[in-house]
């Protein structure tokens, strides 16, 4: 099999981290012929074997209409390297590929009702939304994490769902190779957001989050800890509404943090928040049970599918019943412990192994190749049409 693996369309967050697992397994295989694309600004976050592979090329991208362009260099990539299969490994994908063009999908604003306090705000948000939309259907397949994304895309899409393949999330393989320490940390209480910026994540509310824990239980010892650049806009202005409630000292960011610093971050805290509105998936969750750390995330139809009884869930847009809830969980060893041990539970039973992932993706791609897509793509390939 000829394999195109197009990250272009990658910028932050966890779609990074899937395409660093998911190039670092190709590296193993010595029956697949590979290529990838990934943007140039992504170099400093990626292992030195991955951007010292002769396989790897990058590509320059800035916004808005360089999109087209972008497209346009990708098409002359593939023509080149004549593949039989290209996979995004997460989309909107900036060009349709000749070949058989697997997609993967992980924007939940597009499948979740644009109400509430990420609804669509103006006409180009919409406009941008229907954009992806119709670039989401010319692919030839979908690939999500979860059957509740399944469901959601494809009313979404108005695409049957059998052209949606679901293959679960799992811990980046280079996680494992961290060692872990389940002892928690003693001293201040720290808790981990281990997330990029999106408005979908909810950052914004951790301030206020803060400012109640302060109230509720002000002998309390706690740090809400962030993974954000520390000069982002959206950190200062997390930071200036922490000052604004007389809890600044209470908000740390770590930085943009390397998958490495990443693991000492998760042995580090006490716990993990995630205080996200919406989500097509999300490594932190088989990350925290992975080290072994309490989750407390959103009361959501997505989380509740991915943990179980392995989280404790709040109302996510509530700053006070979430602040009583972690108040409770940093005074209660048992509370940890019942979810440490229902979160070792959850991340066997939920969640693929990396190689189980690695396995059902190269097996879906090798399927579409075969398949009468990847027969009728081959023809176009050939005759010089797009398919």
């Amino acid at each position: 099999m000829k394999l195109l693996v197009d990250c272009s369309p990658l910028s932050q967050g966890g779609g990074v981290q899937a395409a660093i697992a998911f190039l670092a397994n190709l590296q193993e295989r010595s029956d697949i012929v590979w290529q990838a694309v990934l943007p140039e600004s992504l170099r400093p976050f990626l292992p030195i074997e991955v951007t010292a592979d002769a396989r790897v090329s990058f590509v320059r991208k800035r916004s808005g209409l360089h999109n087209v362009a972008m497209g346009r260099v990708l098409l002359k990539i593939e023509r080149a390297f004549s593949p039989d299969v290209v996979f995004t490994v997460f989309g909107p994908p900036y060009f349709r590929a000749r070949a058989c063009h697997v997609v993967g999908f992980a924007m939940p604003n597009l499948i979740y009702e644009p109400d509430g306090p990420l609804g669509s705000r103006t006409i180009s948000d919409r406009l941008r939304n229907w954009i992806r939309r119709v670039m989401f259907r010319r692919a030839d397949h979908l690939v999500v994490e979860t059957e509740t994304v399944r469901t959601r895309l494809s009313q979404c899409l108005g695409i049957a769902p059998s052209r949606i393949s679901v293959i679960g999330n799992s811990v980046n393989p280079l996680l494992l190779r961290e060692a872990i320490a389940h002892d928690p940390p003693m001293g201040r209480f720290g808790f981990l957001l281990p997330s990029a910026y999106y408005r979908h994540k909810n950052l914004e509310i951790t301030p206020a989050v803060a400012a109640a824990m302060q109230r509720i239980d002000p002998e309390l010892d706690f740090e809400f800890r962030f993974t954000l650049e520390a000069s982002s806009k959206n950190w200062r202005a997390i930071k200036a509404e922490a000052k604004r409630l007389g809890v600044a000292d209470r908000l740390v960011t770590l930085g943009v943090l390397r998958l490495g610093i990443l693991a000492r971050a998760y042995r580090e805290a006490s716990a993990v928040f995630l205080p996200t509105l919406r989500e097509a998936s999300t490594a932190v969750y088989p990350e925290s049970f992975f080290f072994g750390r309490p989750l407390v995330t959103s009361d959501m139809d997505f989380a509740r599918e991915l943990c179980d009884d392995a989280a404790l869930f709040v109302p996510p847009l509530d700053s006070e019943q979430i602040a009583a809830q972690l108040v409770e969980l940093a005074r209660s060893p048992e509370l940890r412990e019942r979810l440490f041990e229902s979160g070792k539970r959850q991340l066997s039973n939920a969640f693929p192994q990396p190689a189980e992932k690695f396995s059902r993706q190269i097996d879906l791609l090798r399927s579409m190749a075969r398949s009468p897509i990847g027969d009728l793509a081959a023809a176009a390939r050939d005759s010089g049409k797009p398919h």
